[in-house]
């Protein structure tokens, strides 16, 4: 009677593993196939099997952090419903295997101190509501404009602890230091290719202004001669993709360590449990279709980056 017992639980344990429904694991399943930029890369007969039973013994926000850690990209990553984001230290977060998600502050802009008199602008990671991103899209355009009137001849960026967030309000903000025209592009997994361009109105995405245009209409007197750009191994993410869209720029270089190397394209994908899977669907390319999978290496590198992206600048306006 204990071996008929065995055998029947032996043979039904199987039917209970595929008939138990996981929606969110479901869903994320499709999206990663279907979207994931890596997704032909990936044995998802293997993975949806593992996923499957981590749900079981771990829970279904096991199985889902499996399957987006399985696609290899480094970046693609899951944040649970009604849970804090766990932001570990920079030293801890970015220096390790994969992303996790980005070190956010509230401000997105923070003027520094200027180096041998040229002026320096750090760019946060940020993140907010549409909100909150008009604002701090309006704010950095005014320390940008603020700064440029001091030293009309040039300005540094500090990319270099930046980690990433919505790139948007980065980007919009720091237009008018763009030239017009494309300045960069995103590839989809599908082979879709959608074109940034800055226009004399502001950013626009495959033809369509970006709303954040409306935050802020101020624009420099004059041309800036030259953009020192300072990059290093925690920007991450957005904070990579915005160096790009500078990089190849004439007037523009690129100063510091490699980057940490997710200038990747992440799409967020709601949940039915209230959770958000965000997926790396595409690479980012350069103006000159340069495509970014993994990190920048900057165009001098430097141990002293801001030292050396002034003394480059002060040469540079010289000449």
């Amino acid at each position: 009677m204990q071996l008929v017992h065995i055998l029947f639980v032996l043979l039904i344990a199987p039917f209970n593993v595929a008939a138990q429904k996981f929606s969110s694991l479901d869903l994320t399943l499709k999206l990663a196939q279907e979207r994931a930029y890596l997704s032909a890369k990936t044995d998802w007969i293997a993975v949806e099997e593992e996923a499957r039973l981590r749900a079981l013994n771990q829970g279904e926000d096991a199985a889902i952090k499996f399957v987006l850690k399985s696609l290899g990209d480094r970046h693609s990553f899951y944040r649970p419903a009604a849970k804090p984001v766990f932001r570990p230290p920079i030293a801890l977060s970015l220096k390790t295997a994969n992303f996790t998600a980005p070190t956010i502050v509230r401000t997105l802009s923070e003027v520094k101190e200027p180096i041998y008199g040229v002026p320096v602008l750090k760019i946060n990671g940020w993140s907010g509501t549409h909100q909150e991103a008009m604002i701090a899209t309006s704010a950095l355009r005014f320390d940008l404009m603020k700064e440029l009137a001091k030293s009309p001849c040039g300005i540094i960026l500090d990319f270099s602890e930046n980690t990433g967030g919505n790139m948007w309000p980065m980007l919009v903000g720091l237009s008018p230091l763009l030239t017009e025209g494309v300045v960069g592009y995103f590839k989809y997994a599908s082979g879709t290719v959608k074109a940034i361009e800055k226009k004399t109105d502001g950013i626009f995405i495959q033809g369509s202004r970006h709303v954040l245009n409306d935050a802020s209409t101020l624009e420099p007197v004059n041309q800036v001669q030259f953009i020192a750009i300072v990059v290093g191994v925690n920007s991450a993410s957005s904070g990579e993709i915005v160096p790009i869209m500078f990089h190849g720029q004439k007037n523009v270089r690129l100063f510091g360590q490699r980057t940490f190397g997710v200038p990747t394209v992440n799409s967020t994908f709601k949940l039915p449990n209230g959770g958000f899977a965000n997926i790396t669907t595409g690479v980012t390319l350069d103006r000159n279709n340069n495509s970014f999978e993994k990190h920048i290496d900057p165009e001098i590198e430097s141990r002293q980056p801001l030292k050396d992206a002034a003394m480059w600048g002060l040469e540079h306006c010289q000449s």
